[in-house]
């Protein structure tokens, strides 16, 4: 494919300068990587204009009933999408690019989302409270241009990781990782492994590359899919400038680095010493890399120079997990990861750490931690990867012009590596890797696991192998999930990023959920249980009642998650969409009426019923909310529910 005929918009501009300089022999196929990225872009976009209000739902029903078309009046034109199918939550796959039919009978396709943007924008006549659009263009560029690059090395790296897997005459997923942890050792880590295989983002998010602030060599240097190894700094605070949640106990601080880095203690210990200060005094701190260069000068700059800060000598190395602020220390053992503040803007939000986060991690990994050893961990299938640790810098100057951001830029929570929770034969797999390409088949890693599931069932039909995998996967997810909402009050963010699916023998066997920073509390709910927490103050986490509770569990777990399963499972293997929902809604009331027979929560299950099994439900209007620039108060729009239409 010729230069000229892509017209390269800036962003791509870039890569391509980065690729021709960098790996000229690569050139072509990044030039093959382009039309795929923009149009993965497209869908996501269009499927965000048709989702969110932007168009009046009455008139998008009213044409999908006569056709596959949809055409919209245009200021000079007509704006086509053809639709090729529709899916639960009103997902649309597209059948190609959207088309621009000028009033002068000209037809052109439209093959990049910003132009798409600027068609429609025509559409809207009032774009007042699009305040941030200028922006979102950006965000909109930047996410196809990355998108690009990202495609590039996924072809690099599953070319090298095929030479490898064939070399060992390995036949599938599970051989290649087993042979990667018997050729690399302590340097392989599996579930990072599968994080890297997460090249697609998020399925509805038009800006799900896009990290603006960040320089391509930064980018491949910081994201987990090129994987690159990077240096881990260190820093020590004085005490009178740090806060931790009260129930974390100062003398088993320090005590954790020893343990586990001791020779990051001995630098530490020899730094203080230097300085004539008293080791007690301070507590160390795991700084991301691109925190360090470009915001610890600016925002602690005296602290640095009043020794309130002290450098430590220290790096170590790490690799970034598929959340770029998350990172895996390439230490002996990689016990822990480390979630760390990093102040640029990927996707929707800046990624630091929120005070919020500091105190009720811990705080919520502790009842969590309760309710789950009473529970039994819903019959041992269900764990939380909780945050055992959280520090975070605080000025002694709440009126200072920079309180809060200085608050949020210097912190970390401690999470446990998800390897140390998985037994023999048996590997932690997140859940997004399941819809990105296995480098073994080059099909879709969900679908080479199922099939593999099917060969141990061979007096199945396939159509039953699939079905039986699905409700084993929904059971052990919605195990945890439906109890933790309907007796506990506790919402969790259990979408595809946030959550791990262990496979043994390819079958799913348990389910990890992580990062307790999204999940929503019902407060009366959890104190009815006899669990009573301390959260911070304001906390958007803990609410009085069970709507926000309800609607985090609705959106992520069975939209962005199990509706992303039913998505690509029908689509690949043609089965009506719906043979899958009725699994689901058979799981929800099974656990729905167990929960049931304790009289004191009768009205807690009928209330969740009513609003998991509502005929419209709420979704996040993630373009809305990048157009608008809000990123704390949610914008929602409504979908169809197919758990009502069965």
């Amino acid at each position: 494919m010729l230069l000229t005929d892509l017209d390269l918009e800036k962003s791509e501009e870039n890569v391509y300068g980065y690729i021709r300089d960098a790996f000229p022999q690569k050139l072509r196929v990044y030039m093959e990587t382009v039309p795929v990225a923009r149009f993965m872009i497209m869908e996501r976009m269009v499927n965000a204009l048709l989702r969110e209000g932007f168009i009046q739902s009455e008139l998008i029903e009213t044409q999908l009933a006569n056709s596959s078309q949809l055409e919209f009046d245009l200021k000079k034109g007509k704006l086509l999408i053809s639709i090729k199918e529709r899916y639960s939550y009103n997902r649309f796959k597209l059948e190609k690019n959207p088309c621009f039919l000028h009033e002068n009978g000209e037809m052109y396709e439209i093959f990049h989302p910003t132009v798409l943007l600027n068609e429609f924008i025509s559409l809207n006549q009032d774009t007042r409270a699009y305040t941030n659009l200028e922006g979102f263009r950006e965000e909109l560029s930047d996410s196809v241009a990355n998108m690009g690059l990202a495609l590039l090395f996924q072809k690099i790296t599953r070319e090298n990781l095929l030479a490898f897997h064939i070399n060992h005459k390995g036949k599938t997923i599970v051989d290649l990782v087993n042979q990667l942890e018997k050729d690399k050792g302590c340097q392989f880590d599996s579930s990072l492994f599968f994080e890297q295989l997460s090249v697609s983002g998020h399925f509805l998010h038009p800006c799900t590359k896009s990290k603006i602030g960040l320089n391509i060599e930064q980018m491949i240097k910081y994201s987990a899919e090129f994987d690159s190894p990077v240096r881990l700094h260190f820093v020590a605070v004085h005490k009178e400038n740090v806060y931790h949640n009260p129930e974390i106990k100062k003398d088993a601080i320090n005590p954790f680095w020893l343990e586990h880095e001791p020779e990051l203690y001995q630098q530490f210990q020899k730094r203080c010493e230097e300085n004539g200060y008293n080791l007690e005094d301070f507590f160390l701190f795991p700084v991301h890399p691109w925190q360090v260069k470009h915001t610890l000068p600016i925002l602690y700059k005296e602290e640095l120079e009043s020794g309130t800060i002290l450098s430590i000598p220290y790096t170590m190395p790490m690799k970034p997990t598929l959340s770029l602020r998350t990172v895996l220390p390439l230490t002996e053992g990689r016990t822990f990861h480390f979630k760390l503040p990093i102040n640029i803007q990927m996707t929707s939000a800046v990624r630091t750490v929120s005070a919020n986060s500091i105190h009720n991690g811990p705080e919520l990994t502790r009842i969590l931690g309760e309710v789950l050893e009473k529970e039994q961990h819903f019959g041992q299938c269900f764990r939380i990867i909780g945050e055992e640790l959280g520090l975070r810098f605080q000025s002694k100057n709440e009126n200072e012009l920079l309180f809060r951001d200085r608050s949020k830029n210097l912190g970390f929570l401690v999470r446990r590596n998800p390897t140390t929770l998985v037994g023999q034969d048996e590997l932690a797999i997140v859940a997004c890797a399941f819809f990105n390409q296995s480098p073994t088949t080059g099909d879709t890693l969900l679908f080479e696991i199922i099939e593999q599931f099917h060969l141990l069932n061979p007096m199945h039909s396939f159509e039953e192998s699939l079905l039986q995998f699905f409700r084993k996967y929904v059971e052990q997810l919605l195990a945890g999930v439906i109890p933790l909402m309907t007796k506990y009050g506790i919402g969790l963010e259990a979408h595809l990023q946030n959550t791990l699916i262990v496979i043994k023998r390819w079958e799913p066997v348990k389910v990890l959920v992580r990062d307790l920073g999204g999940v929503r509390v019902d407060r009366s709910r959890l104190e009815k249980q006899g669990f009573i927490g301390s959260y911070y103050p304001g906390s958007v986490t803990i609410n009085e009642d069970e709507e926000e509770m309800q609607n985090k569990v609705i959106h992520t777990v069975f939209q962005s998650h199990i509706g992303e399963m039913t998505y690509h499972l029908a689509s690949k293997y043609n089965v009506n969409e719906q043979s899958f929902w009725r699994i689901v809604r058979e799981t929800c009331h099974e656990l729905f009426d167990q929960l049931s027979r304790d009289e004191k929560l009768t009205n807690q299950v009928e209330k969740d019923k009513t609003a998991l099994f509502s005929k419209m439900v709420r979704t996040k209007a993630l373009t809305l909310m990048r157009l608008t620039d809000d990123v704390t108060d949610y914008a929602y729009t409504k979908v169809p529910n197919p758990l009502t239409s069965l």
